[in-house]
């Protein structure tokens, strides 16, 4: 099971792919809690290796795709950090979402705490 953490879409984003929490805007939230959101994210900084791939580039058309970060079940110190973080954004007024899945894609990163996975175009997450 892999675990995801998102917020909406980003204003004018045409796609309306939801956005993770590593990625989200509190600029309007008072000073307390934007500060207690970057000690999370320096918590995630300090223990969380930055993967070396996020997407793919296809050899026919040269396009680039993303792939999406997700927790692995196990990481239970990343998750437990993700909940805090979401619960603080979530004080902040950006709605998070916890989604799981058994089936991310295809798997083009992995260590530890976490997998990137290419999607399909049909993908559907769960709840």
């Amino acid at each position: 099971m892999y675990i995801r953490f998102v917020t909406p879409a980003r204003a004018g984003d045409a796609r309306g792919v939801p956005v993770g929490v590593f990625r989200t805007r509190t600029n309007g939230a008072p000073l307390w809690l934007r500060q207690a959101i970057w000690r999370e994210y320096d918590w995630f900084n300090k223990h969380l290796p930055v993967p070396n791939r996020f997407g793919v580039v296809t050899r026919k058309s040269n396009r680039r795709y993303g792939g999406v970060c997700w927790f692995r079940d196990d990481a239970r110190d990343c998750i437990a950090h993700a909940y805090t973080l979401a619960a603080l954004l979530g004080e902040a007024g950006v709605p998070v979402t916890r989604l799981k899945t058994d089936s991310p894609g295809d798997i083009i990163y992995r260590d530890a705490h976490q997998i990137v996975a290419m999607p399909p175009r049909d993908y559907k997450y769960m709840n």
